[in-house]
């Protein structure tokens, strides 16, 4: 806003000595000082058009200053790119993308964890205030990338209209961060309402054929996923 002001006030100052020019052309002979004052005008005039034209190109391609905001808008996902570049999750998701591959031998899983624990929180905070589409939460789950699937976990959490049945399956069967699987079955419990027969009995078989190891939260989650009622 401040810079807007701040440009359309050159253009004013610009007018004004273009027609200050202009009348001491009118009721005085000419000489130097008015060239001088329909140059400073004029360039005046026309700089909030260069400094817009020059911000627009020096502006990365799709406005997207983030790189995980641009990586989401690419998978399929402009409008929930937008959103995240305009709220402080975005920051953290890209803080959170760039270092989570940093982290990846055991000694820092708790880290990693944790870390992944606030993305989820914030995004199911950002989802339960911002309206996200379905399509674009679902195709930024389908990357490849654990960052990118977390966002998407957290903000279905936050607003289980955005989940589906494969995704939540997907999540429990094939995790691709030591957490997800966990995250998922939270997710199928909180929409196992809305889910069909056939996702439901999926995701039972899934978890009864999965080892039974892991943490006691883990273990307590799936517990209470099996016991939930298929039809």
């Amino acid at each position: 806003m401040i810079r807007r002001r701040a440009t359309l006030l050159l253009g004013l100052v610009g007018l004004a000595l273009l027609a200050a020019a202009a009348a001491r052309a009118i009721y005085t002979s000419s000489g130097p000082g008015i060239v001088t004052l329909l140059v400073i005008g004029a360039v005046l005039l026309v700089s909030p058009f260069v400094i817009s034209r020059v911000e627009r190109l020096s502006a990365p391609a799709g406005g997207f200053q983030l790189p995980f905001t641009r990586e989401i808008a690419e998978m399929g996902a402009p409008n929930a790119a937008r959103i995240l570049e305009h709220a402080d999750l975005g920051a953290f998701a890209d803080a959170y993308a760039g270092v989570a591959g940093e982290l990846e031998d055991s000694r820092y899983e708790a880290a990693r964890a944790h870390l992944q624990d606030l993305l989820m929180t914030r995004s199911a905070a950002l989802a339960r205030q911002e309206k996200f589409e379905g399509t674009e939460v679902r195709a930024i789950f389908n990357s490849a990338s654990p960052a990118a699937r977390a966002l998407a976990l957290g903000l279905m959490k936050g607003d289980p209209s955005l989940a589906d049945g494969a995704t939540i399956l997907a999540a429990i069967a094939d995790p691709r961060s030591p957490g997800e699987q966990y995250q998922g079955l939270e997710l199928a419990k909180l929409c196992w309402p809305q889910m069909s027969r056939s996702y439901r009995s999926a995701i039972q078989s899934v978890i009864a054929d999965s080892p039974s190891g892991g943490d006691s939260d883990r273990r307590r989650m799936v517990a209470e996923v099996r016991a939930l009622p298929v039809t």
